[in-house]
């Protein structure tokens, strides 16, 4: 009986590590957050008042309260977090291949 389940769960689990798997899951994850962050910094950088120093300041504080970082912050924080995305990405993609 416990080697019928044996290789039932054996037969229901994917040949690959846990960590791999979760390395992939994370670099998706990563990749996701980071399209959103470079999109929100360019959308939002491009509605900024650029003629009028006072509101410039208004809105990039703004900004920073509200989604916890000026425009430039947003898409360098999106920039690194594609990059390490697709770093691990590739890690898990090595470790997958027998």
């Amino acid at each position: 009986m416990i080697d019928w389940i044996r290789l039932c769960v054996a037969a229901e689990i994917e040949k690959t590590m846990f960590f791999v798997r979760i390395g992939s899951f994370l670099a998706w994850l990563g990749l996701t957050f980071g399209v959103i962050s470079l999109g929100m910094g360019f959308v939002l950088g491009s509605m900024l008042p650029i003629d009028d120093p006072e509101a410039l300041a208004q809105a990039q504080a703004f900004f920073e309260r509200r989604y916890g970082g000026t425009t430039a912050e947003m898409v360098t924080r999106g920039i690194y977090l594609v990059l390490g995305s697709v770093v691990l990405g590739i890690l898990a993609h090595i470790a997958r291949k027998p």
